[in-house]
């Protein structure tokens, strides 16, 4: 195989070395197909601004930086490792004589940490920079900021797949913009909707359809893991009675091991064709052989953050434009195709043009850690071409501040500093840490440690051992289990799982992961290291069997019939997000003496008001608490102060409504006429009293009349009226009574009736 002059990417290839060689920053327009990711690089190669220098191409997916760099070496005539070489997670093949890396996004990032001033490279190449991943974005701004700063001759290369670069451009003002035209097959666009809302069955009438007649291999875009799957299961059951003999069914999707990848992308045997069920991995940068029919279900599930809960949410949405494009450009990568989408072509006009960026909606903390571990404490000092949301940033850094990683100014503790140095996310890098504390003994601190790493491989990677398990076990100390004993010998998805213990255990300083393994481990001790992941997810049993709240104040389920469902205290290491309250996946039992101990720092002692429902009173307790957890609590013989009383009602009233107030007929008249003038008279300048500005300054307007106030018999008697007008100065009510008097509102009720609870 050779590099093929006819490539569209060599009509500009004069003037793109020209471009590199006058300017530090280029940003690269090329549609797949035109050779930017298996031409382009070796012309870097001979480029003599960056000879005897170092080039790394990131790459956004694991599978293309292995494919890409066995391809460049291959036409080099050399072996991987050699001029051309990879870096990926657990996995390197490079040598003194590796000139051109080709590396994922987060590898150039502990790079760039470990080098600040990349010292020994030349150029940084960004390709599929149109996906706009976060570690891709992070990884740009670190590598800009020191082009910027450090280093104004390293050179920076984006190459993206689309044309809609014009964000990126404006961004980078400085940066020389090329475009190649590529090579364009036609594809013709069909759109089959389903005249129901059964979506997987109309996909599976049609791939059944064309997997019997198509002449080519056909590649199909599937939402999820569970609709490939399906899809896969029903096929083989069709082809057992009516066999499709030169057909090979493959699936492609990320959790499956590099090994099972590559089968679904690598050329088939003369005679066979291939049907790919693949999720949007296959998007781009890989190129499926044969493949000249798409068929395009238009969905995707995206890994949403949400920050109460502490989990990814896959939430399915529909894709945008520009992916749909990318989909159905995979049918004319090398000849003419067709694409079918599973929608109504109104409903693809109707589709934004590009999918949110990653920094919008994914977990911010391993971001965060690597932006204090540059020396910033905030990410508006790093050149990001986008920055999330002030409350989005806020809270990452908080919860880092909670973990001990970073202080009030938002830098690097000494634990910090040794947690950004672990290839794991930041919570479970601290969980590993803390496990040294927990014993006296070094037998045990190393047995401590071992299954701390254990745990951080496991839940980094998606339950791998659901499949084997009974729906009602969500024990993750089984999974364990199953782990260890497979240790020595593992086998699928197992196999990266074991490489990064081992990578995890060397860096915490255990040197014998395998004798490790075949040892006794405190399995009982499983629940308190999850706490240190996740101390906001510490939960308590309450009410019903297998309901629970968590330290954050979300309540979590588990079914009844789980082992772990009449457990006292729980720690929840992973959810399942549903319609209602988010269902427990994988957890472990904690003891109350284990938490009373070894987090008695942030446990308090506070006398509290509780309002007991049966007899519609206050009473004061003492309670012990972990954060929204009460450990221990009894009846207190103290006077309760006027600050716990407002405290208390004002908590029971945000939570259960305004509703809870005895309103009149002349407080909501009041409230009416007040609404009616902010909404239409906004010169009044009158305060808001809508239910929401209402609930949010609630202790404010509260106070002054609640804190003698000890019953719901007394507190149905409070004057709202007064309570409210107690809000305004004299000169604000007076415009109230006249702009908007009394007989105003009773001539017009009707009319106004409607701002009543706005």
């Amino acid at each position: 195989m050779s590099t093929s002059l006819s490539l569209p990417i060599e009509a500009i290839k004069t003037q793109f070395c020209q471009a590199l060689s006058k300017h530090h920053t280029v940003i690269l327009s090329a549609p797949p197909g035109a050779g930017k990711s298996t031409c382009l690089p070796l012309w870097l190669l001979r480029h003599e601004a960056f000879a005897g220098q170092k080039i790394y191409l990131l790459q956004p997916r694991r599978l293309a930086v292995k494919n890409i760099a066995s391809y460049l070496a291959f036409q080099l005539n050399e072996q991987v490792g050699e001029t051309v070489g990879y870096r990926i997670r657990n996995d390197t093949k490079i040598s003194k004589s590796t000139r051109l890396e080709v590396i994922t996004e987060g590898i150039l990032t502990q790079i760039i940490q470990q080098d600040a001033e990349l010292s020994d490279c030349a150029l940084v190449v960004f390709d599929e920079f149109h996906e706009r991943s976060l570690q891709g974005d992070l990884a740009f701004a670190l590598s800009r900021d020191i082009q910027q700063g450090l280093r104004d001759d390293l050179h920076i290369l984006l190459m993206s797949a689309t044309l809609a670069i014009d964000n990126i451009a404006k961004a980078i003002p400085d940066a020389e913009l090329l475009v190649s035209e590529g090579r364009s097959y036609p594809v013709d666009i069909v759109y089959d909707a389903p005249q129901n809302n059964h979506r997987r069955d109309h996909a599976l009438n049609v791939i059944k359809k064309h997997a019997k007649a198509h002449e080519g291999s056909i590649l199909v875009f599937l939402p999820g893991v569970a609709d490939i799957r399906f899809i896969a299961n029903a096929l083989a059951e069709v082809f057992k009675h009516f066999p499709v003999d030169d057909l090979l069914l493959c699936p492609l999707f990320g959790d499956l091991t590099l090994k099972q990848q590559q089968q679904a992308i690598e050329p088939c045997q003369p005679g066979f064709r291939k049907l790919v069920l693949a999720t949007n991995i296959a998007e781009t940068s890989l190129t499926i052989e044969g493949v000249n029919l798409v068929i395009d279900c238009g969905l995707e599930k995206v890994a949403i953050y949400d920050g109460a809960s502490l989990m990814n949410k896959l939430v399915q949405k529909n894709i945008a434009k520009a992916s749909a494009i990318q989909r159905a450009g995979r049918a004319g990568r090398l000849m003419a195709g067709v694409c079918i989408r599973l929608y109504a072509q109104d409903d693809f006009e109707r589709r934004p043009e590009h999918s949110v960026n990653d920094i919008m909606q994914a977990d911010l903390l391993p971001t965060i850690i690597e932006a204090a571990r540059w020396g910033v404490n905030q990410l508006a000092e790093l050149p990001l071409l986008e920055l999330p949301t002030p409350i989005k940033e806020q809270q990452a850094w908080q919860e880092l501040k909670r973990l001990s990683i970073v202080n009030k100014q938002n830098q690097l503790t000494a634990h910090g500093e040794q947690v950004a140095q672990f290839p794991c996310h930041p919570r479970f890098a601290h969980m590993i840490l803390s496990s040294n504390k927990l014993s006296s003994t070094r037998k045990q601190q190393e047995h401590l440690s071992f299954l701390a790493c254990v745990l951080a491989a496991l839940l980094e990677e998606r339950d791998v051992f659901s499949g084997e398990q009974s729906r009602f076990d969500c024990n993750i100390a089984h999974r364990v289990s199953k782990l260890i004993s497979a240790f020595n010998q593992p086998y699928g998805t197992l196999v990266n799982i074991v490489k990064q213990v081992n990578s995890l255990a060397k860096r915490v300083g255990l040197q014998n992961s395998n004798l490790l393994a075949t040892q006794h481990l405190p399995l009982d001790c499983i629940g308190l290291l999850l706490a240190y992941a996740y101390p906001e997810r510490i939960a308590k049993a309450r009410g019903a069997t297998g309901d629970f709240i968590c330290a954050n104040g979300k309540g979590v389920t588990l079914n009844e019939q789980d082992a772990l469902a009449g457990e006292q205290f729980l720690v929840i290491a992973d959810l399942m997000q549903t319609q209602q309250v988010p269902r427990v996946r994988l957890a472990a039992s904690i003891e109350l003496s284990q938490l009373e101990h070894w987090f008695k720092p942030q446990i308090v002692e506070q006398e509290m008001a509780v309002f007991d429902e049966r007899s519609g009173k206050i009473i004061a307790r003492n309670q012990t608490k972990f954060d929204a957890l009460v450990l221990q609590e009894s009846v207190s013989r103290n006077m309760l102060s006027a600050e716990t009383i407002i405290t208390m009602w004002c908590e029971l009233i945000t939570r259960k409504g305004l509703t809870l107030l005895n309103w009149q007929a002349k407080d909501l008249a009041l409230k009416a006429r007040w609404n009616w003038l902010t909404r239409y008279f906004p010169e009044y300048e009158l305060p808001q009293i809508d239910d929401e500005t209402l609930l949010v300054n609630l202790e404010s307007r509260f106070s002054p009349f609640v804190g003698e106030i000890k019953s719901m018999d007394k507190l149905t008697k409070l004057d709202i009226s007064t309570m409210l007008l107690s809000q305004l100065d004299y000169q604000q009510q007076q415009i109230l009574k006249q702009a908007a008097p009394e007989d105003l509102y009773r001539a017009n009720r009707a009319t106004l009736s409607h701002h009543l609870f706005n």
